[in-house]
């Protein structure tokens, strides 16, 4: 008999294990899985299927472990008869299983209601639309910014390539070929402001070289050896249309190569010397301002401007280190 003798037993999920625990020790220590043996072999001769009187160890174990909140009661009977209680005795433990559920109801009706969380009041700043485009004209202006530093280092030092497509190439590799072409008819117009009109009429040279990259990087360019075949296509792209401005101006554009053109010009005719002197210089700095841009649009790659990401501006990519070593190996 639970608690025999007690003139008030007590009522607590945990006594109630605890009784059973001892119970089953003067049982003869029986193991929790002989104890669900003897339950499912019970339900059987009751006429229970065998697959429905099965019953789990742990399902068992369960019934012994302190900290529950609720316990079946007509398990608690079943154990109890597992354990050689007759049925009357099995059927006090489960009438204390019922009363420990019913104290535990009262316990938790009488505790007091916990305390309002204060609410800290909402703070409204930008949405995530704001600030995506926020940071898209910062990508802009530091695109733009990046062509005329580099077009004012070239002039600063008189270096034999151009330098003013950086910008260009890293929008149009992390935005796309538009946004790129947008950097580079910023990047002229300034130009144009601060030195002089006819750099406006090279935008066409920076729409080009944007636009072959933009959509280069995406449909040709998985590949390192392919990326350098796209930044000379661009030189190509790039040099077919600077040669009808540059004949336009007679060869007078304001670059080194304009020297050149105008050494070769009696020998050659001036489309031909502008072609000749044009093409070598450009596929150098195709190739330099390709792969600085592919840096830079690298760094912008997590914050994920271009859906879907071109491959070579994933890290782990296709064309990149990690991914020649996958499939490699």
């Amino acid at each position: 008999m639970p608690n025999e003798g007690a003139t008030e037993p007590e009522v607590s999920f945990d006594v109630l294990a605890a009784d059973l625990q001892r119970l089953r020790r003067e049982a003869g220590d029986i193991s929790y899985a002989e104890i669900a043996a003897r339950i499912a072999a019970r339900r059987e001769s009751e006429g229970m299927s065998a697959g429905a009187a099965r019953i789990a160890r742990s399902t068992v174990f369960d019934v012994f472990r302190p900290g529950r909140r609720r316990v079946n009661a007509d398990l608690v009977r079943e154990v109890a008869l597992a354990l050689g209680e007759d049925e009357q005795s099995a059927a006090q433990w489960r009438q204390r299983s019922l009363d420990a559920r019913g104290s535990l109801t009262a316990d938790v009706s009488a505790a007091p209601a916990p305390a309002p969380t204060p609410v800290a009041p909402a703070v409204h700043g930008p949405g995530e639309g704001a600030l995506r485009v926020a940071l898209l004209v910062a990508v802009l202006v530091g695109c733009t910014g990046l062509n005329l530093f580099g077009a004012a280092v070239v002039r600063r030092w008189d270096l034999p390539i151009f330098l003013d497509m950086i910008g260009t190439a890293t929008a149009a590799f992390a935005l796309g070929p538009w946004y790129g072409a947008l950097v580079g008819v910023t990047t002229n117009v300034l130009g144009g402001i601060i030195l002089g009109p006819e750099n406006v009429l090279f935008a066409v040279v920076n729409v080009t070289g944007a636009v072959v990259w933009g959509y280069g990087i995406r449909r040709l360019a998985r590949t390192i050896p392919r990326f350098v075949v796209l930044n000379v296509a661009v030189a190509f792209a790039c040099t077919l249309v600077a040669v009808p401005v540059n004949v336009l101006y007679d060869g007078n554009g304001g670059h080194l190569s304009d020297a050149v053109i105008a050494a070769m010009r009696d020998a050659e005719g001036l489309w031909a010397a502008a072609f000749s002197a044009i093409l070598p210089v450009s596929v150098g700095d195709k190739v330099i301002a390709g792969f600085l841009a592919l840096a830079c649009a690298r760094l912008l790659g997590p914050f994920r401007l271009r859906e879907p990401q071109p491959p070579l501006l994933v890290p782990g990519g296709v064309g990149s280190p990690a991914h020649r070593t996958r499939m490699t190996a």
